[in-house]
């Protein structure tokens, strides 16, 4: 055994282990420069770390083998070049971004220039990246490098040009954190998108909206009734919007409600959607490590185990056939159409792991947060009875018909006042600048620049608004003067990449304000003064907020 490991034991050659350190370094350097640096890698992490493991012990048996060399000397010579190597390529990558990468130019952290990691490491205690992005910005301007190849951009100018119909930009690697899974919002395809866009249309046509609606209607009259069973003792509105927003989902969306309004079973899913997110979420700087992540046994349990409970979803709602009308019933057809590949199926399970997440928490949350405001401000209660009350009584429906809604201008102020505040993906949608580049606001911002708009600090920026961090609806209808840039409101995003269930939300929280409102006073609980409610929220990609109390009281109406 001494033998093997020792075996020949040849003289120490200095100059021989210096010149091939060197050597070792260099290909470090020529790594970085001619392969890293150029296109794509995101989704090769997997393959090279297994690259890079896998040759290690090769080199160490090939000198044992073929040299005479000993397996510990071959391995300690191994790992010389392994060191001078990994010198040399981030040595060569710590010289590029700091000195030479064409971002160099902009302000940010100092640290963030050499790597994403930096970025990551600070979300991890609070995950908390739109208040991040607002005080770097605060700190270093419109334009603030998060990254090596990132850039945050605080300027009105830049949504259209980095997110509407005419933008040469593109989706950035972190929309492939879900491969094989695929979805209407994280395909990168824009032809692939157009496709799937057609099949989600029919599931949101003029026609499917006015049934949904009347399905909506119970279960706004169901969260009524349980509102009304607490006998004006404090609630959890945080929980309870989750419920019914989920209920609503799982009805319209599924085919089947959670009942999670009247019943306690199934009430683990909301926190099971934001474990699953929350692991996604922290990797957004650096999509590299997505792939490998998922992979390791100990980390990112709550996106797999997401990822099961939709498997199950499909599962049950295959066994009832495509006919029923629901958002999966039409995502089912489209299947039984196709050649049932493995793509067709990822394709199904991605849309309906979509339309769990778009059409439940967000929703949830900016209900959670439009009360907040009604209870903070009881005139605005008095504004929206005053509006609204003649309109149903118009109508002789229990809810705002088409043209009711066209009228409600203070409703949709409202709610737009709050989303503009409190958008429901605060920190925006990544994209990356065409090669020849993007100018925004006299900024040339360089081409394969991954540029994100922060749009929870947009949405408080004086340079969009008047009065930016105030609750105002009237500046959406009355007071037009106090919007400075309508471009800069995207809570549903803007252009072909914009939220498909859009319409459904507005309908869904339509209904229920207009429900509770008519029935209740709303006030904040004893004690609640929402500031753990609005400095807490998380940031998983979409908003994750913490308890709000407040207390639903029956109107006295003389």
């Amino acid at each position: 055994m001494a033998s093997i490991l020792t075996a020949t034991s040849l003289p120490v050659d200095w100059h021989a282990h210096t010149t091939q350190a060197a050597l070792a370094a260099a290909a470090g350097v020529v790594t970085h420069l001619g392969y890293f640096i150029r296109g794509e890698h995101h989704n090769n992490g997997i393959a090279i770390a297994t690259f890079y493991l896998s040759l290690l012990p090769l080199l160490t048996f090939a000198q044992y083998q073929y040299l005479g060399i000993g397996l510990l000397t071959s391995a300690a010579q191994t790992g010389l070049w392994a060191a001078a190597y990994v010198v040399g390529l981030y040595t060569s990558m710590g010289i590029y971004r700091g000195v030479f990468h064409p971002l160099r130019k902009f302000d940010g952290p100092f640290l963030a220039r050499f790597s994403n990691l930096y970025h990551s490491w600070m979300l991890v205690e609070k995950s908390d990246n739109y208040r991040l992005m607002t005080e770097w910005h605060e700190k270093y301007g419109d334009f603030v490098r998060t990254g090596p190849s990132n850039l945050s951009v605080n300027v009105p100018e830049a949504v259209k040009l980095v997110l509407g119909s005419g933008s040469k930009c593109v989706k950035s690697p972190w929309y492939d954190a879900s491969l094989p899974l695929v979805n209407l919002h994280s395909t990168r395809d824009l032809k692939a998108h157009e496709l799937r866009r057609k099949v989600f249309n029919k599931a949101f046509s003029p026609a499917a909206l006015v049934e949904y609606e009347e399905r909506i209607t119970p279960l706004s009259n169901l969260f009524c009734e349980q509102i009304a069973a607490k006998r004006g003792s404090p609630v959890n509105a945080t929980s309870w919007f989750k419920y019914f927003a989920f209920d609503a989902m799982g009805e319209l969306g599924l085919g089947e409600s959670f009942h999670m309004l009247d019943q306690e079973e199934n009430r683990w899913v909301p926190d099971l959607l934001m474990a699953g997110m929350a692991d996604i979420a922290q990797l957004q700087p650096i999509p590299w490590s997505t792939p490998i992540i998922h992979r390791l046994p100990f980390v990112g349990g709550g996106a797999r185990n997401f990822a099961q409970f939709v498997i199950d979803q499909v599962e049950k709602r295959q066994k009832r056939g495509s006919k029923a009308q629901d958002i999966l019933g039409f995502l089912l057809a489209a299947y039984e159409k196709s050649e049932k590949k493995d793509a067709d199926y990822q394709w199904l399970r991605g849309d309906t792991r979509l339309t769990i997440v778009g059409g439940s928490d967000t929703t949830a949350t900016s209900l959670t947060f439009i009360f907040y405001y009604l209870a903070k401000y009881p005139d605005q209660v008095r504004k929206l009875r005053a509006e609204f009350e003649p309109l149903l009584a118009a109508s002789g429906k229990d809810h705002l018909d088409p043209k009711g809604v066209s009228k409600a201008v203070h409703l949709n102020g409202v709610i737009h006042e709050s989303l503009r505040l409190n958008p429901p993906i605060p920190s925006g949608f990544p994209r990356v600048t065409p090669p020849e580049g993007l100018t925004i606001a006299d900024t040339y911002i360089p081409g394969e620049t991954t540029v994100v708009i922060p749009l929870r600090t947009m949405g408080r920026s004086e340079a969009c608004y008047e009065r930016a961090t105030e609750f105002i609806p009237e500046r959406w209808y009355s007071k037009p003067d106090m919007i400075k840039c309508k471009d800069a409101f995207a809570a549903f995003g803007v252009g072909p990449f914009s939220c498909i269930g859009r319409a459904l939300s507005l309908v869904e929280m339509r209904n229920l304000i207009v429900k509770v409102l008519t029935r209740f006073d709303v006030a904040l609980a004893p004690g609640e003064d929402g500031k753990e409610f609005m400095e807490g929220a998380k940031d998983h990609f979409i908003i994750e907020v913490s308890a709000l109390q407040l207390v639903f009281t029956e109107r006295k109406l003389v």
